[in-house]
């Protein structure tokens, strides 16, 4: 074909032709295999801990402020207000009173508190857990591993993490409920500080390390976890103990704690209610005063990050349909220039007999042929950065459907952008032509 005649002749234009397409394809598979391997993982997360689990904290996932479902005066801040931040900062932690507080939903035998019409039954599968996080250091003999999470635990505290004990053991009911000097150690810390090889994660077991000036005894070891988009807490570098033991270590006031809820089979709206109403009552909060607490569920959680990941992918799209926009008028400008140049031979086609049809057509092919080029080049760029981020970190791909979708954008893009100069070289008059 021609156009690789103009290619030759022309390079800069045509790269910068090429470039704009390439570009704006590379911006556009990028961002939609992104927006898919984020949605995977918040899937993920969302199967994992269950779009019902309900957790009392101090802020709200949820930007439109407190739900006010279950009384109180909760209110709905604008977003972005420095002073209702500061607000629910001021809050009080959740405290284990609040953790035993709502345990007629999780426990068939504490139904004292529970309202009318709840029963026992109601509550099959549900279960309660109680955690608290902050940093600390930790020593072995001689080595110090600085500003590790200390995860102090109480309840089915197992439901807020993604990674499971798999050396040694996990902590009974008894020791979450006290105050045993007993530990279970991320797998990192087991392999770079306590020398466990990561095949057999039970040498770290029976080791005794050093926090806050506390001994404790390593039981457990959690499997390695890696990165996770929608994660309550890392346990990769954290060592995780009985909550008592992490206030004694690291002092009340330091941990940012959380209670957690799985409701079973009760509705988790109606859950949410009830939470409400058992964590007020136990805060001793009148009908006219404001929750000092938030009540969010996973399902805010994966709901805020689904909206953050749609505000980034909208950004990658602006960005790919000005670099398009780019690459189409490039395409634009190079097949003008070349039926100007090639008016002689489209006369010399028309005088012999070629079809108006045919010399579009010709114009039309060039024109997909530079942006399927372009695409070419975009899908190839796209797919190499996709194979350089860590699959620890996320795993991102371009899939086979992303690939044609980009493919059809390129091609719908060189089609709009050919039809103009090929219609003006179809629409020559044959002697005109022949005389430039």
């Amino acid at each position: 074909m021609e156009i690789f005649h103009q290619i030759k002749t022309d390079p800069l234009r045509a790269f910068l032709s090429l470039f704009g397409v390439s570009v704006g394809i590379f911006v556009v598979t990028l961002s939609f295999a992104l927006v898919e391997a984020f949605s995977k993982a918040v899937a993920s997360g969302f199967d994992h801990f269950g779009s019902d689990m309900i957790m009392v904290e101090r802020f709200p996932v949820d930007s439109r402020g407190d739900n006010a479902a279950g009384g109180g005066a909760a209110e709905r801040p604008d977003e972005g207000d420095s002073a209702d931040w500061n607000r629910y900062a001021a809050r009080p932690q959740a405290s284990w009173q609040d953790f035993l507080a709502v345990a007629p939903l999780t426990d068939p035998s504490a139904t004292l508190g529970m309202t009318e019409g709840t029963t026992p039954g109601m509550t099959a599968g549900a279960w309660r857990a109680f955690a608290g996080k902050a940093d600390a250091d930790i020593y072995f003999e001689g080595k110090t591993m600085r500003d590790v999470r200390l995860l102090g635990v109480g309840g089915a505290w197992q439901h807020l993490v993604y990674s499971s004990v798999c050396a040694g053991r996990s902590f009974s009911t008894a020791e979450t409920s006290g105050s045993e000097p007993k530990a279970i150690v991320g797998a990192k810390i087991a392999s770079e500080l306590l020398g466990a090889h990561h095949s057999d994660y039970s040498a770290a077991c029976g080791k005794t390390i050093r926090s806050g000036g506390r001994n404790l005894t390593v039981t457990g070891v959690m499997s390695l976890e890696g990165k996770n988009i929608i994660s309550l807490y890392a346990t990769d570098y954290a060592i995780i103990v009985p909550f008592a033991t992490a206030e004694a270590i690291a002092g009340s006031d330091a941990l940012e704690t959380m209670v957690a809820v799985g409701p079973g089979a009760m509705d988790r709206d109606a859950a949410v209610c009830e939470v409400r109403r058992l964590v007020r009552a136990a805060r001793r909060l009148s009908p006219v005063q404001s929750d000092n607490f938030a009540v969010n569920t996973m399902e805010d959680l994966c709901r805020q990050t689904m909206s953050l990941t749609g505000k980034i992918s909208t950004a990658g799209i602006v960005i790919a349909l000005f670099s398009l926009l780019i690459g189409g008028f490039g395409i634009v400008n190079i097949m003008l220039v070349s039926v100007r140049e090639r008016s002689w031979q489209i006369g010399l086609k028309l005088a012999l007999g070629a079809t108006r049809r045919r010399i579009l057509l010709e114009f039309i092919l060039e024109a997909l042929l530079l942006s399927a080029l372009g695409a070419t080049l975009g899908l190839l760029l796209a797919a190499m950065v996709c194979a350089l981020i860590p699959a620890t970190l996320i795993k991102v791909a371009v899939s086979p459907s992303l690939a044609l979708l980009s493919a059809g954008i390129a091609l719908s893009l060189g089609l709009a952008s050919g039809m103009a100069p090929a219609l003006q070289a179809s629409r020559l008059n044959p002697v005109d032509a022949l005389r430039q």
